[in-house]
């Protein structure tokens, strides 16, 4: 037994890769690398008139309630990285006037323990009510650095009173929701990543909204720096203060870094070391790992190394004089015990003299691993017509592996052993869920979980998001060529199934190029007879051919382009194989006629360019083209048509 005392002041030696600090003989800790203020793991944001809209005046947000936006507690798990830093320049200011951020930082880092957390799929919720704005969800999402990387996958949420929450460094295909859907508070909308600029799987939430088209940040959190309101609906203490915080631990054999306890330990870290089902006593060394955050403080650290009786066989004890936001440390003490006392051996953690916890491993005369589902154990698949596979893989290879279905549909199979096959899917609901138990010969110990997450967003959620929503899909003539449409504007409204026909609700949606909007209606009752309306700048208002009814909670799917009975009076036009909404109505008067003409023609001669409502076809120049489309439209006498 040997006790050693050590300073992180006192630092032996620095490694050249990434963080990495040897602080004794056998001792190490590895931190994030500190962030500057041009390193931002969110890109600039940057108003987009499509998507965006501004608030006049000013705006303090104090009307928004947040809740926590995982089903998993802090601490369980989840671990909160950095604050917003509140202040100008250089230098940081959390909102407790404290530095538990990076300098420049705009949003609230919230990071899992590691990739194979990860890929146990912790659920991002919606912190607050309001509209699917923008998704990107197909890019790469286990990046460990800051350049030569895609964009992040990520969602943004447009809510009630006008301002936005952006969800950052999304997993790959994980997005639950579409563009212009209404979620409700605590709807799940996608899945932890660690997508774009990022060195580990974490959520960047980042409230704020527009002024003038510049964007501004709403720190969340209230405090003696931000006085502001707090936004969270039951803050959470402080918790830069912590002394130390003990979140993971686990033990390791070299077989499992690569075959020497030398190796830069980061990448085996962040994909989380599976600890071996046993060690054998012949080993030479043996090492144990612990995820950590705390401050400096002149309290001690020790780690111990007991053997199956309680004994003490080991131990180091050292001060941390660091600031560690998340960081791991590792201790590789001498073993080679033999095999006298086997059984489960463990390490404790003490932490001024108060266990902070135990890790326990069973040591036998042989070492066995467990095998280890690779580069992924987690991944989402997406709605397609065309059969999608997945080829399972182990480390360390082996021979006698059995790949067993959990819970997995109809259309889902597994051939040649371990390529899994998923076909066209058919579910109920948006997300299903079905894993691959991977194992050594039908092992029970010896064995490891793929799970599966299958996306159809042509599906509804389990529950209602409780509001009239309308799915619409329609095409504006002028503006569809046949394959896809210029995307562009519409205004959406419910009218009363009966005389005078009173509007009950609008919304003014984006349509995009395959036709698709979604309206949601906040002042609308479900179970009510309303007809559909759709109105566009430059295009002839077109009515539903009945009143249609909303379900309770769950979307209407309306489709004005598979026959041209959809609308009243049958009046569409077929253009491509799809039935299209008329343009032409520059006036807005109802009816395509002579004074439309005219207005087009006036502004052709004129060469007028941009988005004008004489451009009828959004190539965003008044020609001869969108001249033939009004004048053929005149000629035929089309004009509005309501009950």
């Amino acid at each position: 037994m040997k006790t050693i005392l050590i300073l992180l002041l006192l630092q032996i030696s620095v490694f050249t890769f990434g963080q990495t600090t040897k602080i004794a003989e056998n001792l190490y800790s590895y931190t994030k690398p500190i962030q500057s203020a041009d390193q931002h793991c969110t890109p600039e944001i940057k108003f987009d008139p499509l998507i965006h809209e501004n608030i006049a005046g000013p705006y303090d947000g104090g009307n928004l309630q947040f809740i926590w936006p995982f089903t998993q507690a802090i601490d369980d798990g989840i671990v909160l990285v950095n604050y917003v830093d509140n202040r100008s320049g250089t230098g940081i200011k959390d909102y407790n006037d404290d530095n538990w951020a990076y300098d420049g930082h705009n949003g609230t880092d919230f990071s899992l323990h590691d990739f194979r957390n990860m890929d146990r799929f912790y659920a991002v919720k919606a912190a607050a009510s309001g509209t699917v704005v923008q998704t990107v969800m197909n890019n790469y999402d286990r990046n460990t650095g800051w350049t030569d990387v895609d964009p992040a996958n990520k969602i943004l949420i447009r809510h009630d009173d006008g301002s936005y929450a952006y969800y950052y460094h999304l997993m790959k295909r994980s997005v639950t929701v579409k563009l212009g859907e209404y979620v409700t508070q605590g709807r799940i909308i996608g899945y932890v990543g660690s997508s774009g600029v990022s060195s580990d799987a974490h959520l960047h939430f980042e409230p704020g909204h527009f002024v003038n088209g510049n964007w501004t940040k709403r720190d969340p959190w209230s405090g003696i720096y931000n006085q502001l309101p707090s936004l969270w609906d039951d803050q959470l203490p402080y918790l830069g203060f912590r002394d130390f915080v003990l979140h993971d631990m686990g033990v390791y054999t070299a077989g499992l870094v690569g075959g020497s306890f030398n190796n830069n330990m980061s990448p085996y870290l962040k994909e989380r070391i599976i600890s071996p089902n046993t060690i054998s006593g012949y080993e030479s060394k043996i090492g144990f790992w612990m995820l950590i955050q705390g401050n400096y403080s002149t309290k001690q650290i020790k780690l111990e190394m007991r053997n199956s009786n309680g004994t003490l066989i080991d131990d180091v004890s050292y001060t941390n004089y660091n600031q560690f936001q998340y960081g791991w440390q590792w201790w590789t003490p001498d073993f080679n015990p033999g095999i006298s006392v086997t059984g489960n051996w463990y390490f404790r953690v003490l932490y001024d003299n108060v266990e902070k916890g135990r890790y326990f491993f069973n040591v036998q005369l042989l070492t066995s691993n467990r095998p280890r589902l690779y580069p992924a154990a987690g991944k989402c698949f997406r709605r397609s017509v065309f059969l999608q596979r997945d080829t399972l893989r182990v480390r360390p290879v082996r021979t006698n592996m059995q790949y067993e279905l959990v819970g997995a549909p109809p259309n889902v199979s597994i051939t040649n052993d371990s390529i899994v096959n998923i076909g066209t899917l058919d579910q109920i609901f948006r997300v299903r869920e079905f894993k691959v138990i991977a194992s050594m010969g039908g092992s029970a110990s010896l064995r490891d979980t793929m799970i599966y997450k299958l996306i159809d967003t042509t599906k509804n959620h389990s529950i209602g998001n409780g509001i009239v929503s309308l799915e619409l899909k329609s095409y504006l003539e002028g503006r569809y060529n046949g394959i896809n449409m210029q995307g562009d504007s519409i205004t959406v409204l419910l009218r009363n199934a009966l005389s005078p026909y009173v509007i009950i609700d609008q919304a003014t949606v984006y349509s995009l190029p395959n036709g698709s909007s979604i309206a949601n209606f906040h002042d609308a009752n479900s179970g009510i007879y309303n007809y559909l309306v759709v109105k566009h700048r430059s295009s002839i208002e077109t009515w539903s051919k009945t009143a249609m009814q909303f379900p309770n909670g769950f979307p209407l799917k309306y489709d004005f382009t598979d026959a041209n009975t959809k609308a009243y009076g049958n009046n569409l036009k077929l253009k491509g194989g799809e039935y299209c909404i008329y343009s032409g109505d520059v006036n807005q008067d109802g009816v395509v006629d002579v004074i439309d003409v005219a207005s087009v023609d006036n502004d052709l001669s004129f060469f007028i360019q941009g988005y004008v409502v004489t451009d009828l076809d959004g190539d965003d120049f008044v020609d001869s083209a969108d001249l033939a489309i009004v004048e053929n439209n005149a000629n035929n006498f089309v004009v509005r048509m309501r009950p």
